[in-house]
């Protein structure tokens, strides 16, 4: 597998009578023929990352602040979530809620056709997952009264008319959606991105940290969910930014690598510090968390930042950009959910 700090002895000084000591000389990480034969048999090349960014730049939408309320677009990603799990496809949240966003931005967007919106675009997701032609929108199916419960919160708490659910709005509808999203559907989201990376690091590691993956990858989708459910993707906050971002800090929550090894530039120590502990669990009434201490020594620290870098396919400098952007965004979805948590219990 990859190759570790080597240690190399130095010779004492003529006069000394100590014992050597040993310098560890590093060896960066690289490659083999055998890794990347791994990578392609799981679809997780180099080749790949570098496509899947090309298209996520191609689908980002122009209107980056998308046109709905956010009380709105939250209630809209909840009832998604809601129908996808009727039909047993949850893990097709991330998509669905890019794709919507990307319709909202759409400047022939109306949002009285929002609740259509959300079954047209969900019914889409389901396609691309399951070749069962699943009846979701029709009379017929089980989870109509999601979307007309939606429509009914939108016309008695916005006072918005929606645009009735039917059978043929459906079918008109869905061409409309399809030439929002001018026809592309096929999008890698956060769920797609993180899969990938801890897939390739995965195999870069060998049988280090195994135990640990699978729960740091639960909990980078769980922080990206309630990221992607405050705010709408952008250019700035890309599916790709979010997942890539979170996937480094995992390693920093895990205590596997210092909270200032992904400090941008631009950026103090003290600053980092304490914008990282505002986005850690912290006791009621406390002013911030503490922050997560490694419990690595230096020289494996190093070895697991080539081993991210190589599977994100990135530089470090990128990755630290985008787990700045990534901490200050999730210290806002922490702020806008302890805000709305004190209104509910007012």
């Amino acid at each position: 597998m990859l190759a570790g700090p080597i240690p190399v002895p130095v010779r004492m000084r003529e006069g000394h009578s100590t014992p050597p000591e040993t310098v560890v000389q590093y060896e960066p990480p690289t490659l083999s023929e055998e890794l990347e034969e791994e990578f392609h048999r799981l679809g997780a090349t180099s080749n790949t990352l570098e496509i899947l960014k090309e298209v996520e730049m191609d689908q980002m939408p122009q209107n980056a602040a998308g046109q709905i309320p956010a009380s709105i677009r939250v209630a809209a990603l909840r009832c998604m979530s809601h129908m996808l799990q009727a039909f047993g496809f949850a893990g097709s949240w991330f998509k669905a809620a890019f794709l919507l966003d990307r319709c909202t931005a759409s400047n022939q967007f109306q949002l009285e056709q929002l609740p259509l919106t959300c079954v047209c675009v969900t019914r889409i997701v389901l396609k691309l997952a399951s070749s069962l032609s699943l009846p979701l929108g029709s009379e017929r199916c089980p989870a109509i009264h999601l979307i007309k419960e939606f429509a009914t919160w939108m016309e008695l708490t916005k006072n918005i008319v929606t645009t009735e659910v039917s059978d043929r709005a459906l079918c008109l509808h869905e061409k409309e959606v399809l030439l929002a999203l001018d026809w592309q559907v096929e999008c890698p989201c956060v769920e797609h991105w993180s899969c990938l990376y801890f897939t390739r690091f995965g195999i870069l590691a060998g049988r280090e940290f195994q135990a640990s993956i699978q729960q740091m990858q639960a909990k980078v989708l769980m922080f990206a969910r309630a990221m992607v459910m405050c705010f709408p993707m952008t250019k700035e906050v890309s599916q790709r930014t979010l997942a890539m971002g979170l996937f480094g800090l995992s390693f920093v929550n895990d205590g596997l690598l210092p909270v200032s090894s992904f400090k941008p530039a631009g950026i103090s120590a003290s600053g980092w510090s304490a914008l990282f502990a505002a986005t850690q669990p912290r006791p009621r009434g406390a002013p911030e968390g503490e922050l997560p201490q490694c419990r690595l020594p230096p020289a494996m620290t190093m070895r697991i930042m080539d081993m991210i870098s190589l599977a994100v396919n990135e530089e470090p400098d990128t990755i630290r950009a985008s787990a700045g952007v990534v901490v200050e965004t999730l210290g806002q979805t922490i702020r806008q959910i302890e805000s709305t948590q004190v209104e509910g219990g007012a």
